[in-house]
């Protein structure tokens, strides 16, 4: 055996379009090759042409997955990002609205240092002095970060690095360019905010030099995924398709475990909807109606507070490596919650069943992840409510 590097992304190089395509053709060419890719690169650049226009013109656009282009997309809507993340393929390095700050309008600005201020004394005087270890100074301004956060808009604006193929740099720019189409006229709400930050996307991705109009062409007429018309019909099996409602910054959080999918129906009008209340103070009547109150006047914002309708599709094997990425005292509380809540309906349907892969979910149903057999955490945390799922925070 041996093994060649033959490309790499190169942080201070932009290759001209023209070199993709000649990657492309030469990738191709492996496809026919009579003797080896050395051969491929030393042949006369006309007959590489020539294989690229035939691959580009029959469809054969997988070869344009080979060259990668990385972008640096700055001050972009989250809910862009998330679109974004629910194509494949595609790497995303995102600024973390959990650990750090965003430019925020006043009026959001106002209430997320409002709430950031209760999040810190609530947290540390319900859990620091029991488990200081745990819970720092610095861990405890991160957790009120991560929950004030649910009062900033799906809008917000982030920056982030995304890398993809050429063939999808271009796929992208066919899907939203279909997409800003089809709701330029829309009558809802969430859809004619989000429409014209779609048209400048469309608009940046052109200026980049790489679309291409044979790659752009949509023969499978896909479309933009993250957005469904209706729930899935359920079922639990070796695969298993499931519907459920959390936050729109839960559905961003789940969205980025990539072996899945997940979708969710567009949100409604900004009176109809509904928001999540954290743990910590929903069983607080005063904290948790003057959080409802905040997050009533930022309606039109559509907080990522609001609760969303989603649908998660995948299998067995991927929701197991899911669940031991989410069920630990570190991730969001909330996404441990809706972790949780569909492993013990994945877990009952397969029992039913006589599935084994019951007996497997059994053990996941304990606790955090540092509870699974075979499992050793390498950062215990000590925080014992962690462990056992019975935090709130």
């Amino acid at each position: 055996m041996e093994i060649s590097v033959i490309a790499t992304t190169h942080p201070n190089y932009q290759a001209p379009k023209k070199e993709l395509d000649r990657f492309g053709g030469m990738a191709a060419g492996v496809c026919y090759m009579a003797h080896d890719f050395a051969t491929l690169h030393a042949e006369d650049e006309s007959k590489t042409f020539r294989r690229v226009e035939m691959t580009k013109t029959n469809g054969h656009h997988s070869v344009y997955d080979h060259a990668t282009i990385t972008l640096y997309l700055h001050c972009i809507p989250r809910v862009l990002e998330g679109m974004l993340d629910n194509e494949r393929y595609m790497v995303s390095s995102v600024k973390s609205g959990r650990y750090t700050l965003h430019p925020l309008p006043d009026d959001e600005q106002k209430v997320y240092d409002k709430w950031l201020g209760k999040f810190e004394t609530l947290i540390r005087d319900t859990y620091q002095t029991k488990f200081p270890q745990y819970f720092t100074d610095s861990k405890i301004k991160k957790l009120a970060m991560e929950n004030a956060r649910y009062l900033t808009s799906c809008f917000t604006m982030v920056s982030m690095l995304h890398t993809v193929s050429y063939r999808q740099l271009n796929y992208l720019y066919g899907f939203f360019s279909d997409y800003a189409a089809k709701i330029a006229k829309s009558k809802n709400p969430f859809e004619q905010k989000l429409h014209p930050y779609i048209v400048e996307f469309v608009k940046q991705l052109e200026s980049t030099g790489y679309v291409d109009e044979l790659l752009i062409k949509n023969g499978k007429n896909r479309q933009v995924s993250m957005f469904r018309e209706k729930p899935v019909t359920e079922y639990f099996g070796d695969v298993y398709a499931t519907n459920f409602r959390c936050s729109f910054a839960v559905y961003m959080h789940l969205n980025r475990h990539r072996t899945l999918k997940y979708y969710m129906l567009t949100p409604k009008a900004p009176a109809q909807l509904e928001f999540y209340v954290p743990e910590l103070i929903a069983d607080k009547e005063d904290l948790r109606a003057e959080w409802l109150s905040d997050l009533d006047q930022l309606r039109d914002h559509y907080p990522q507070a609001m609760l969303v309708d989603v649908s998660e599709m995948g299998n067995l094997e991927d929701f197991i490596l899911k669940a031991i990425e989410r069920k630990c005292s570190s991730v969001l509380l909330e996404t441990t919650r809706v972790v949780n809540g569909v492993l013990n309906r994945y877990q009952a349907a397969l029992a039913a069943m006589g599935h084994d892969g019951a007996e497997i979910l059994t053990k996941m149903q304990k606790g955090a992840k540092c509870t699974f057999p075979n499992f050793k955490c390498p950062n215990p945390c000590g925080f014992a409510l962690g462990v056992n799922e019975k935090r709130k925070i």
